[in-house]
């Protein structure tokens, strides 16, 4: 799904929708990302960096929303999250409890990997619900070769080694995989929000894509779906869209506003209007 148009350029397109509050980010770190090798591109998104200084005791809270996507990081400095803290590599899973909460402090820096959600498996099909809501040491999935901790923490000067890691990997296509994919090109419509709708638009059973998120994205698909409407009000809220809250929701395909804020709070823990009103002076 895509929000409408862009009313703003200061903010990096794919932040819309993912991370709570961009601007709010942006203002206090510097934020980077760099495409991947044209050889990865189907199962890598992006590479991507945040570093950041702060006064002594100053702490800055970052929420952000995925889709879900599995990403590796390396972490140097003051990063601090439920479950893991610090410096390190990591794997985080797909997060299906709400928003992903991180906390820095300090001076520190992050470079991490956004695969496609589905791409990881690529790189060795494992149990994507053993990480779900989880973060874990990246050695427990990549085993000694993962990548080293004192990678530069800026995308851009990172990329070439993440490039020829990844690439190292030999990461090939598992069965499933273009189903899978093209189930998400089908989501990608305004018109798809129910999981009866993505089965007859993709000629597959309920049962069968089920199967496929489960073990391409980690999480069921009749969440992914409403997790996508919801990624897309929060983008149209971010970007300064202009129409009501329930214009909006009907825009998105809901069809009455109680299901609307049901739904934007299950995923960002706050109401349509009270997300508004926070993050641009707009009236619930």
């Amino acid at each position: 799904m895509h929000p409408g148009e862009d009313w703003t350029n200061a903010t990096p397109p794919q932040m819309y929708g993912h991370v709570l509050r961009p601007d709010e980010l942006l203002a206090r770190a510097v934020y980077s990302s760099a495409p991947p090798d044209p050889r990865l591109t189907r199962w890598v998104d992006r590479y991507w960096s945040v570093r950041w200084e702060f006064a002594d005791g100053e702490v800055f809270h970052t929420s952000t929303l995925d889709d879900p996507s599995i990403h590796l990081t390396v972490e140097r400095g003051g990063v601090h999250r439920t479950g893991t803290s610090g410096a390190g590599v990591w794997v985080t899973g797909p997060v299906s409890r709400g928003r992903f909460e991180v906390s820095l402090t300090d001076t520190g820096g992050v470079v991490g990997v956004k695969f496609r959600v589905g791409g990881v498996v690529a790189f060795g099909d494992r149990d994507l619900g053993a990480v779900r809501d989880r973060t874990v040491p990246a050695r427990a999935w990549f085993g000694e070769r993962t990548p080293a901790g004192d990678l530069p923490l800026d995308a851009q000067r990172a990329a070439s080694v993440l490039d020829a890691w990844l690439l190292s990997l030999a990461p090939r296509e598992p069965s499933g995989s273009a189903s899978f994919r093209h189930a998400l090109e089908v989501l990608e419509s305004p018109d798809v929000t129910s999981l009866a709708a993505l089965a007859e638009r993709t000629g597959m059973s309920v049962r069968t894509l089920q199967r496929l998120f489960r073990r391409f994205a980690g999480v069921g698909a009749k969440r992914m779906l409403v997790r996508a409407r919801v990624m897309d009000a929060v983008a149209a809220i971010d970007r300064g869209d202009p129409r009501s809250m329930t214009a909006l929701a009907s825009d998105l395909g809901w069809f009455d506003q109680p299901h609307f804020v049901r739904d934007f709070r299950t995923i960002t823990g706050e109401t349509p209007g009270g997300y508004a009103e926070r993050d641009r002076g707009v009236a619930p």
